[in-house]
């Protein structure tokens, strides 16, 4: 936990004051060094831009490391631990930040896991963690944003989603919380509470970091712009989504993909095969 924390926003400054006075929790959260995942990133962008963060994890450690991280950045943050599959320790988790923090305002449902090893048994984890859980964390909140006035519930699908992958139970699961955000949508709009969906596509993160090199530069070409996509890209999404600029977007599935879902594969084949830079 030593050395200088992660720029918060990455390439850019992500110091602002756009969630001031706001409470948010962000699921999947935790981290173990320099190289944030999504969730750790997003967690350390809302705390610079004035939140209090509740930073839930199935590792305390992990949680806890990425608390570390947000306050050596000077925000503020508290470490969480819940296995999101147990509905009792995802209340518990919920209630205690609302708690200490006096409201909750924003939920991003970040946690994903992609250990489908074709049994039954890795489908059904895959499924209470990806869904089961979104939705046990989501209602968990819903009382606590109901009295906070309204909030923001921000669901982080995958491509797989949307594409072929062979990914099994994960891309399913994915498929899923698309449907449980425009439901949500639906029945919390009233509610004042806003639900949206982010798609990721081939991040440079510590999940999608796979094939070496080699599979690194084909993921960056894989896209229409050429540029590799990290942590701090879906970060940046979902900050406006859960900020006021968005007040007016609910039951959008929005796409942090640098285009990879337009395009055909026939389309795309020139720039991984190296046809084009």
């Amino acid at each position: 936990m030593s050395g200088a924390p992660p720029r918060a926003g990455g390439h850019l400054d992500g110091h602002g004051e756009r969630l001031t006075g706001r409470t948010a929790l962000v699921t999947g959260s935790g981290s173990t060094g320099g190289f944030l995942g999504t969730g750790a990133a997003t967690a350390l962008l809302f705390a610079a831009q004035g939140a209090t963060v509740g930073i839930l994890d199935a590792d305390p450690a992990r949680a806890e490391h990425t608390r570390v991280l947000v306050e050596k950045d000077g925000g503020r943050a508290l470490a969480l631990t819940a296995d999101l599959a147990d509905e009792d320790a995802v209340q518990e988790a919920v209630y205690q930040l609302a708690e200490r923090a006096g409201r909750l305002d924003v939920v991003v449902n970040n946690a994903g896991i992609s250990g489908d090893d074709g049994t039954r048994a890795g489908w059904d984890r895959v499924f209470a963690v990806n869904v089961t859980g979104a939705m046990l964390v989501a209602r968990a909140a819903h009382p606590h944003l109901v009295r906070a006035g309204g909030g923001s519930v921000v669901n982080v699908s995958s491509v797989a989603a949307l594409r072929g992958f062979g990914s099994g139970a994960y891309g399913a699961s994915k498929g899923a919380l698309h449907s449980l955000t425009v439901d949500l949508a639906y029945a919390w709009g009233p509610d004042g509470i806003r639900v949206n969906c982010l798609v990721p596509g081939h991040l440079h993160t510590p999940m999608g970091d796979r094939g070496g090199a080699e599979g690194r530069e084909l993921r960056r070409r894989a896209n229409l712009l050429g540029v590799e996509g990290t942590a701090w890209d879906l970060a940046w999404a979902a900050l406006f989504l859960a900020g006021p600029e968005s007040r007016w977007i609910t039951g959008a599935v929005l796409p942090v993909d640098a285009g990879t879902t337009t395009a055909t594969v026939l389309g795309m084949l020139p720039r991984v095969t190296g046809g084009q830079k």
